[in-house]
């Protein structure tokens, strides 16, 4: 898990000192979050609101620009995250096995590619992206979200985290922080997947 960043450097830094200093600090801040994987923030069922429409225009995995409200009567989970960031790296087999598990019977998973990291890291850069989707086994969509809009709409503030949104279009869960496959995390949302899915009235 991340939070965002608040790096001060000196104007006369070289952009390359910059990523490094910025790359160390990363790397003893993942260090340190390994220790403690996970924070749950979930159930808002007390709090369910709608949930807001995204407007992201480049997408990966996807032909055309994928709209909320193209998937209503379909239960959508949203993953905010960005490839250089390993918690969110160990996240994604957890994706996927969902997506292998619940697409057929009416699960859509998207990932929110927000970068940490000014252009020069390379974060923003689409064939980057394509790269690490094949990398990771990644084949729901995604949308790269360059300028934080979707981010910030969501008021998203770590990586990697996930939003699960019912078939009417609200918020139902929240939580942020990695996962893996089969462990209690894992579990939760896996039921709270099926809950959800019931009340669709899909299989």
């Amino acid at each position: 898990m991340r939070t965002v960043p608040l790096i001060v450097a000196s104007l006369g830094f070289a952009s390359a000192a910059m990523l490094g200093l910025e790359a160390q600090a990363r790397q003893g801040e993942d260090a340190l979050l390994n220790t403690r994987r996970w924070t749950l923030v979930s159930p808002l069922a007390d709090a369910r609101h709608p949930a807001p429409a995204w407007k992201n225009q480049s997408w990966l995995n996807s032909d055309h620009p994928i709209t909320l409200e193209s998937l209503r009567g379909r239960v959508v989970l949203l993953n905010f995250w960005v490839f250089t960031c390993i918690n969110c790296t160990n996240s994604i087999p957890s994706l996927v096995d969902f997506d292998r598990k619940y697409r057929d019977q009416g699960l859509t998973i998207i990932g929110i590619h927000t970068p940490e990291f000014p252009p020069y890291s390379g974060e923003h850069d689409k064939k980057n992206l394509a790269r690490a989707l094949q990398q990771h086994g990644i084949t729901y969509p995604n949308a790269q979200d360059n300028d934080n809009a979707t981010w910030n709409l969501y008021g998203i503030r770590y990586w990697p985290s996930f939003v699960l949104i019912d078939a009417k279009g609200e918020v139902r869960h929240y939580s942020y922080g990695e996962f893996h496959v089969n462990d209690e995390i894992y579990g939760k949302w896996d039921g709270w997947i099926q809950e959800l899915l019931k009340e669709a009235g899909t299989p």
